[in-house]
């Protein structure tokens, strides 16, 4: 008898405590069938403590895209439909600066004529590392056929006279003084057609560059028509790509048609 009022008192004390005393008493041994007789709904959550499983939690695995692979369709359709597909003026000025490089190659051809473009390609050996020639000194035309080179610093220019020499143009420097004189030596009729020919090379170099271009243009424009862009809206940034290549192209050939014509006439 004394052992079951124990248990009563027990049960009742349970009951007053609540769900924090019921999940500490789950894994002790209770007699459920006297719990069910006290108070029901105490039996049930005790069964319901020790039938529990623990919950694990699962983070999501995000998949990893392969470098370089193609953009999917549903970044494609993130783009704003107000966005540009391509960048026009990053495009130009791109192709602007193979027009410059080609000119600055261009200038720097011997045709026989002074021209302090002559030199641009010099590198300068000095103690600590190498200059351009252009950075240490001044380059002027003393004469039609005479370079005058003045460097900023003295002493420097018997190592400009060694670097001009050994650079590869077919130059022959004189010292004077603390300057360099270059002779610009005329161009004979091999020299010229040597040079002439020459530029057709750097005239198909310059278009596949400019090309390049176009095509990496063309390249966005596929990857923003993936996102429903219009057929038509899509035709009409085709061609203006290819408006803005050809004239490019168009301003390298008469670069290099006035080249020739130089050359002709030295």
């Amino acid at each position: 008898m004394a052992s079951r009022v124990l248990v009563t008192a027990r049960a009742c004390r349970l009951c007053r405590v609540g769900n924090a005393s019921l999940s500490m008493l789950a894994p002790r041994v209770v007699n459920t069938a006297i719990l069910s007789r006290l108070h029901p709904t105490a039996a049930m959550l005790q069964r319901s403590l020790a039938q529990s499983q623990p919950i694990r939690m699962y983070g999501s695995k995000k998949k990893g895209g392969k470098k370089g692979g193609k953009q999917s369709e549903e970044e494609a359709d993130k783009r704003d439909p107000d966005e540009d597909p391509v960048d026009m003026d990053k495009m130009e000025k791109n192709m602007q600066a193979r027009l410059e490089r080609l000119s600055s190659e261009l200038q720097s051809l011997h045709v026989g004529r002074a021209n302090p473009a002559l030199l641009n390609s010099v590198r300068v050996q000095l103690k600590g590392g190498t200059a351009n020639l252009t950075d240490i000194a001044l380059v002027t035309v003393k004469n039609a056929h005479n370079l005058l080179v003045i460097p900023n610093t003295f002493g420097e220019h018997t190592l400009i006279d060694t670097s001009i020499r050994n650079a590869g143009l077919g130059l022959n420097p004189r010292l004077d003084k603390n300057a360099v004189i270059v002779p610009v030596p005329k161009t004979t009729k091999e020299s010229r057609d040597k040079l002439i020919k020459g530029l057709g090379s750097m005239a198909e170099q310059t278009r596949v560059q400019i090309r390049k271009v176009r095509h990496d243009a063309m390249r966005q424009l596929k990857t923003a028509a993936k996102a429903s862009m219009p057929k038509d809206e899509v035709r009409s940034w085709e061609k203006d790509i290819q408006t803005a290549t050809d004239k490019y192209i168009a301003k390298a050939e008469e670069l290099l048609k006035a080249k020739a014509r130089d050359i002709e006439q030295a």
